[in-house]
């Protein structure tokens, strides 16, 4: 059975915006954090990565699965081509705030107060990604990376599920990219027993 996104898109060339530090770990989750990406709802958080990554030098793959209200944004970025091929897989949508009247901070201002940074997605998964991006761009800024380095980011992990990871690794094997040598997640789940 094939998987293949009939409107998937590539692009290569930066796109325009202002962009945060992407070394700086915390401006790059402020970033993110500031687009709602409710589940199913991604909102613009994909795009910004993309313009991120981009500016990094990624390819970038944008890969929409599903139909109607089920459409799920994914997106597949590679920087480079050898091996070995490190992926880091996650998701860039979030679940709903509940009342927002109940939070110390907005949840989408992305405040910092008392060293502590504030957000729907902070620890799951925004800040992970950002911690991500910016450990790469450290790596480009200091003479790049040998091998290569993908990220498999899905816009349904906290909904159904049906349309992300699954339909993207379906997608990778279609396109020779499931060479894999390692792959990679910052899930804040804790065990099983408890914390």
């Amino acid at each position: 059975m094939t998987y293949s996104a009939p409107d998937q898109t590539t692009t290569t060339g930066p796109r325009t915006g202002l962009l945060p530090d992407l070394t700086d770990p915390v401006a790059v989750t402020q970033a993110l954090i500031r687009h709602a990406s409710v589940s199913p709802d991604p909102g613009p958080a994909q795009q910004t990565l993309a313009a991120m990554l981009e500016a990094l030098g990624f390819t970038i793959i944008s890969l929409p699965f599903g139909e109607g209200a089920e459409r799920t944004p994914n997106l597949f970025a590679r920087l480079g081509t050898a091996g070995p091929h490190i992926c880091f897989a996650g998701h860039t949508d979030v679940v709903p705030p509940g009342a927002e009247s109940a939070w110390t901070h907005p949840p989408y201002a992305a405040d910092i107060a008392d060293g502590i940074l504030f957000g729907r997605g902070a620890c799951d998964m925004k800040g992970g990604i950002a911690a991500f991006v910016s450990a790469v761009a450290r790596c480009v800024q200091q003479g790049g990376l040998p091998g290569s380095i993908s990220l498999l980011i899905t816009g349904d992990e906290e909904g159904p599920a049906t349309y992300g990871t699954c339909k993207v690794l379906d997608w990778m094997a279609e396109q020779d990219q499931i060479r894999i040598s390692a792959w990679w997640g910052s899930q804040p789940t804790p065990p099983p027993w408890g914390t």
